[in-house]
């Protein structure tokens, strides 16, 4: 594969469509365009951590991103990209927060990744064959509040549902649950292998806030 270069998005331009998506072996060469601890990080959060050194793959992502446009071979043999494609790249290479969303109903589960850096925040969500669509956070709106929107909008749609929100950095594996109880909220927390779960119960949207954002903390 050539060596690989990323172009960063100007400052204060309007790079993300509604959403982008990417196949496996595409994000495999995104982030290695910029290898290092975050982009390691992410690999790991986007399942695609033990394909990230290999060849094949991000020969084959990189064609498949020339191909579709997302990406350009400069003169020099350097792949670059730019605008969303860019944005999405520095994100998962600059990541210092990455949130596990996990939307739960009696017969299904379905996930939403936040990948948080210093200059931008993206959401992703997993489909089929290990493709990945990516879409940018409200910027209107902070980063806890974005991520109780998505938990709050599944438990309207299904109020026998649940929702968990874990800091993929904190070692500990602490994770705060999220249940519709009436009009009120029941946030849990557990713990791999700490036994059974506190709840609190009664909660209001501005507690439920706080318990995020102290998680998010973790």
């Amino acid at each position: 594969m050539t060596e690989t270069t990323t172009a960063r998005p100007g400052a204060g331009q309007s790079v993300y469509p509604d959403s982008v998506g990417f196949g496996f072996a595409e994000l495999v060469t995104l982030l290695n365009l910029a290898h290092g601890p975050a982009a390691t990080a992410s690999a790991e959060a986007l399942r695609v951590a033990k394909e990230l050194e290999d060849p094949t793959v991000m020969s084959a992502g990189a064609s498949s991103l020339v191909a579709r446009g997302a990406a350009a071979v400069e003169s020099d043999g350097t792949l670059s990209v730019s605008g969303p494609v860019a944005a999405v790249t520095r994100a998962l290479t600059t990541a210092t927060r990455r949130m596990q969303i996990n939307l739960l109903t009696a017969d299904s589960a379905d996930s939403v990744l936040a990948v948080e850096s210093e200059d931008y925040r993206i959401l992703l969500q997993p489909r089929a064959f290990f493709s990945w669509f990516a879409m940018a956070q409200d910027p209107e709106i902070s980063p806890a509040e974005a991520n109780f929107f998505i938990m709050r909008k599944h438990l309207e749609d299904n109020p026998a549902g649940g929702a968990t929100l874990r800091r993929l950095e904190d070692p500990s594996r602490r994770q705060l649950l999220l249940k519709r109880s009436g009009d009120a909220w029941t946030v849990g927390y557990s713990t791999p292998g700490a036994g059974e779960i506190d709840e609190l119960t009664g909660l209001g949207d501005a507690e439920v806030l706080h318990h995020i954002r102290a998680i998010r903390e973790g």
